[in-house]
């Protein structure tokens, strides 16, 4: 991920901050005297080119570094929108402006709703009422439910209570390292409530319905679903953890993929049982199972039909676990399109291509051909494939000093 630095120089606003107009009314706003001038934030205004000549989409995004991706259809378009966590307390959120088959995603804010979720948070139908509500976290490790007073097409959340509560009215807790899921199980048209627990062991929860505040109710069922309880692979420990549960197989029940601090891959365990009577009993499988992914560790799957083709595709973000998070700090945005039953074809490491050289990066700029107009030098502090070494990166501006265009020329030797 790219975290971009001030420059000295203020026509370049390289942090998404117009370039060519920092002089002008396009990049600030009030009255020319006023001072200290305020800023607009552009992701994708300044056209920038990586080495083999691809153009990136939302060059400056900023990149990711740790993201939580989940996908949601937030205005009733029929379209998957983009919904992504890189920090606490803030959703980035992109709006699929394409359709289903030809998604196009745009930058619409950093903080989806202005809405604090904490560390973690989830989408999906609550209330039964057609459109979408929000659990997330609440400081530190309890519930919260951002109920959709809105409408499908047009959201508007409020926060209906800060203390989720079973049945009994014992608030519910939730590790706050750990991302719970919520899926109906067993078919009966509850919702069940999974949280992971960092012993490797999953509670869950059953809903009863809404309580007299139209408030989500959850019964406490088992501190050990289904027995399952994960440890790493090559060392007997547990760690943060995530899940999602879905129809992978397509055999009419929800399996199971699993993320873990201590797990470079991704773990499937398949629902052997039925619909109505699940059974994950099963060992865990990496997965894909036709080419099983390793990353840096606690990968973060998400299960859609995102390609609206009648079966289920994967997302991944990459949090970074036990096996060297720095080497993930660039491609950590995977997509996984199913072309066929079980198998799984890997389409992006960076699903969301912006410019991104690595961690904490810094950027100056000159007139490094004497062209005329100003190039870009960007410095990591960490090579991700490298963790001994920096590099510095040559952006070429192939434009004018007006109207800018970047191209990388590759690192400087």
């Amino acid at each position: 991920m790219s975290r971009y630095f001030a420059l000295p120089v203020l026509g370049l606003c390289i942090a998404g901050l117009t370039l060519s107009g920092c002089a002008s009314s396009s990049g600030l706003t009030g009255d020319s005297g006023d001072f200290p001038p305020t800023f607009e934030r552009r992701i994708s205004e300044i056209p920038f080119t990586d080495e083999s000549g691809r153009a990136h989409e939302l060059p400056l995004l900023g990149g990711f570094n740790v993201p939580r991706p989940q996908l949601a259809d937030i205005d009733a378009d029929g379209d998957f929108d983009l919904f992504v966590q890189e920090f606490t307390g803030e959703v980035m959120f992109f709006e699929n402006t394409g359709e289903p088959g030809a998604p196009s995603f745009e930058w619409r804010s950093d903080q989806f709703a202005g809405l604090d979720v904490g560390e973690w948070f989830r989408l999906l139908d609550l209330d039964g009422d057609g459109d979408m509500d929000i659990l997330a976290e609440e400081r530190f490790s309890y519930v919260r439910y951002f109920r959709n007073e809105g409408s499908a097409q047009e959201a508007r959340f409020v926060a209906a209570v800060d203390t989720l509560r079973d049945a009994t009215g014992t608030p519910i807790f939730a590790d706050r390292q750990n991302i719970p899921f919520l899926a109906d199980i067993d078919c009966d048209n509850l919702l069940d409530l999974f949280i992971g627990r960092v012993d490797g062991t999953i509670t869950r929860y059953e809903s009863v319905g809404m309580d007299d505040n139209n408030v989500p109710q959850f019964r406490f069922v088992t501190d050990r679903f289904e027995d399952i309880e994960i440890v790493g692979e090559n060392v007997s420990v547990h760690g943060a953890n995530t899940m999602s549960f879905g129809d992978i197989d397509n055999d009419g029940d929800n399996d199971l993929l699993w993320g873990d601090f201590f797990e470079a891959g991704l773990l499937l365990i398949r629902n052997q049982g039925s619909c109505g009577s699940p059974s994950l009993r099963g060992e865990p499988q990496n997965w894909p199972l036709n080419n099983p992914i390793e990353t840096s560790g606690y990968n973060a799957p998400v299960m859609v039909d995102f390609d609206a083709d009648g079966d289920l595709d994967v997302f991944m973000g990459v949090l970074g676990g036990a096996f060297n998070a720095n080497s993930t700090t660039i491609d950590n945005f995977y997509y996984f399109e199913q072309v066929a039953e079980g198998q799984f074809e890997k389409r992006a490491e960076r699903f969301i291509y912006a410019v991104d050289l690595g961690s904490e990066t810094i950027v100056k700029a000159a007139d490094l051909d004497a062209d005329g107009d100003l190039d870009l030098l960007v410095g990591n502090k960490i090579q991700p494939d490298n963790n001994k070494i920096s590099r510095v990166y040559h952006y070429e501006n192939t434009g004018s000093p007006t109207s800018p265009a970047f191209v990388m020329r590759g690192p400087v030797e």
